[in-house]
């Protein structure tokens, strides 16, 4: 005897449905009956008519990672802050190390702010690309 509950095996299904089932269609569209499309072998004129009848145009936009910009910027930062920190200050400074980390923070604080600056610019970039698409695509 076996202590493990028998399970039903899955089946597969034979034909999908062309209409998602858990999706609501609007009240404005007419409801058609949905198109029965085999899971294998060649769609017919029909089922490749209903498919195109239900497809919507998609367009992809492609945002910054904000973080990677932030990070580079602050790692930039602190590699320039330290450079021209030691570049400027004197060996025979008594607090040569603390005039190293203020000029350290403030590279950094300049540099992250350029790269959220770059990465913002990036972004409108990218998102006016998208709507030129869309109106370009809207009036054909």
């Amino acid at each position: 005897m076996s202590s493990t509950p028998s399970q039903p095996e899955p089946s597969t299904p034979d034909e999908v449905s062309a209409t998602p089932q858990d999706a609501a269609t609007p009240a404005d569209e007419p409801h058609d009956a949905p198109v029965a499309i085999p899971a294998e072998g060649p769609l017919t004129d029909e089922q490749i008519a209903a498919i195109a009848a239900s497809a919507q145009p998609a367009t992809i936009r492609r945002a910054p990672r904000y973080r990677a910009f932030f990070w580079t910027g602050a790692l930039l930062g602190i590699v320039l802050g330290v450079a021209l920190g030691l570049w400027v200050s004197s060996e025979n400074l008594v607090n040569r190390w603390i005039y190293v980390l203020v000029t350290t923070l403030g590279t950094t604080l300049v540099t992250v702010l350029l790269a959220g600056a770059c990465a913002v610019w990036v972004d409108r970039r990218g998102a006016a690309k998208v709507a030129k698409q869309r109106r370009g695509s809207a009036g054909a």
